[in-house]
This record gives C-alpha cells, sequence and structure tokens, in this order.
C-alpha cells in the first residue's frame, strides 16, 4: 500500500475536482458490473485448477483488489492523469496479481502473485 495509496489519493482527488465523488462511484459500478461476473469465473477455475479450496478465504479482498485497480485505471485513461494503475493492466493480462512494490516507484517493478 505504500505505492497504491498515495497513487489512489492524488487520482481521487484529481476525479473528484474533475467529475465528483458520484461520478467516481459510478465508474467503479460500471467496472464491476461489466467484469464481476468474469473475475468470479476465473478465479473458481484458478481454485479448482490448483486445488486450493482449503485456502480460500480472501476471495472477495482479491476480487475487490482487482476492480480497484481496474476502475483506478479506467479513471486514469479518461482523465489523462498518470500511469500507475494502467500500467498494471498488463500484470492482470498475463494472469497475475500485483501485490507489492520493489523498491521506491517507479523504479523498480511490480511483485506478482
Amino acid at each position: 500500500m505504500n505505492v497504491w495509496q498515495p497513487k489512489i489519493q492524488h487520482l481521487e482527488e484529481v476525479a473528484q475536482n474533475a467529475m465528483g465523488d458520484k461520478w467516481i462511484d459510478e465508474c467503479f459500478s460500471i467496472i464491476t458490473s461489466e467484469i464481476g461476473d468474469l473475475l468470479w469465473s476465473k478465479w473458481e477455475q484458478f481454485i479448482e485448477r490448483q486445488d486450493l479450496y482449503d485456502e480460500t478465504g480472501l476471495d472477495n479482498e482479491f476480487l475487490d483488489i482487482v476492480i480497484r485497480d481496474l476502475s483506478w485505471a479506467y479513471i486514469e485513461q479518461y482523465l489523462n492523469e498518470g500511469v500507475f494503475f494502467t500500467s498494471l493492466l498488463q500484470i492482470y493480462r498475463d494472469g497475475y496479481l500485483p501485490c507489492a512494490w520493489e523498491k521506491s516507484y517507479p523504479e523498480g517493478k511490480a511483485v506478482v502473485i
């Protein structure tokens, strides 16, 4: 969160000034409705493929993180403001979950699982 939180705070402030809280909430709602079912389906396939039934428990938290990052990427692109969340999109496309940052951003790289 040392890297994510400042990026979220800055982008949220820019978005609030540009469009307001209602617009931010709507963006999150749209992303959730558009990909939420797909995320759950892919997550369940992963759990099954890896035989992780006994290891679940943080499912909602993991999927909320994905929704958060994708929503902020959308907002970032829409407002042409920064590249942090947009840069995470390729990590997700490659099938990984970015969970930390090695070194200080923008130096270093994302740590993924």
